[in-house]
């Protein structure tokens, strides 16, 4: 029977703090704290650990915007010198096991600029925050974020694995469309090889000098080329077998071809630039097609040489145009009057 009673209490508490009335805060923002007021409120200088979510709600349309279960929880310090003043104000009446509801209409976000083209005014972008722990210390708050860390690589790395089984049912699928044969290079970019080459295979001493021309799997949009003078840089691009530097799909696929060989890549996004896409043309998730030649195989003692002579160059070049541009300032008749 007393257990029934704390329960229906408890219950009785979450429902008032559930239909209790947003507080306004400032800057279009407003929120409420559910909580079953129990332990202590989160004091200046310690940690505390969040959950969250944030959607974008405007025209009967809900969008989520983030969310940390994708990733990692988030780990932060109670410092009104590093959090905005609103948020310092409402996450200082935080306790462990609140959950915190913040929304914030849109007009005054597009005040500042700078918006997503989807966001409209009158909407609303909500974030629901979970106090999960509260840290005395910054060491006890750094063990929680290296346990976090771990959390997200293991999401990336399965997310990356379930990402590179559809990858490759897209790039086979392709293969197998347009009658192309390929082989498959050991971390999954597959290789139409037009001209093997001449030689042996590159190993980590070399650097591979590539022309290229890169584009979409979906559409055929190019969005870079070495070889098409419209892109303003037609030198052949060094690729160091060792240190890497360009994405993993071209390592991949590269491995495979000597020097004089023409060959086309079929990168899967999960080797190419992932769930985050790069600059307007390459979407997240998407796949690559590269047309690529060896220019060259040289070693890294040769390329350095070539990279210190180029900078050397460079410099050159700039010191002449310096000097030109003295030398006009000094030809340059005196304005009248002046001596």
């Amino acid at each position: 029977m007393k257990q029934s009673f704390y329960l229906a209490a408890a219950a009785m508490v979450l429902l008032a703090s559930c239909t209790a009335p947003f507080k306004k805060v400032g800057e279009g923002i407003e929120y409420k704290i559910i909580s079953d007021g129990k332990g202590s409120v989160v004091k200046p200088g310690q940690f505390f650990e969040i959950q969250f979510d944030q959607t974008y709600k405007g025209n009967n349309k809900d969008t989520v915007l983030l969310n940390s279960r994708d990733y990692a929880n988030q780990l932060v310090s109670l410092d009104s010198t590093a959090i905005p003043p609103v948020y310092y104000k409402i996450f200082s009446q935080i306790r462990k096991g609140d959950s915190v509801i913040v929304k914030q209409i849109t007009d005054s976000i597009m005040k500042r600029g700078n918006t997503p083209p989807f966001m409209k005014k009158g909407a609303y972008i909500i974030a629901h925050y979970k106090i999960v722990n509260i840290f005395d210390t910054k060491t006890a708050a750094d063990s929680a974020y290296k346990a976090q860390m771990q959390i997200a690589r293991a999401k990336d790395s399965l997310k990356g694995l379930e990402q590179l089984k559809k990858d490759d049912k897209a790039i086979t699928d392709f293969l197998s469309k347009n009658k192309i044969q390929a082989v498959k290079a050991p971390q999954g970019t597959y290789v139409q090889i037009i001209n093997p080459g001449e030689g042996d295979l590159p190993d980590s001493s070399k650097v591979l000098k590539v022309m290229y021309t890169g584009r979409l799997m979906d559409g055929g949009k190019v969005f870079d080329s070495n070889t098409d003078p419209a892109f303003n840089h037609t030198k052949a691009y060094p690729v160091h077998i060792a240190s890497g530097g360009v994405i993993k799909g071209w390592l991949d696929g590269l491995s495979l071809l000597k020097k004089g060989a023409k060959a086309v890549l079929y990168i899967p996004s999960s080797l190419a630039y992932g769930a985050q896409g790069s600059g307007e043309d390459i979407k997240p998730n998407s796949n690559l097609v590269f047309d690529v030649e060896i220019a060259d195989v040289i070693t890294t003692a040769q390329a350095q040489a070539e990279s210190d002579a180029s900078r050397k160059e460079m410099e050159a070049e700039r010191k002449r145009m310096m000097d030109s541009a003295q030398q006009a300032q000094k030809n340059q008749p005196a304005p009248k009057g002046q001596k």
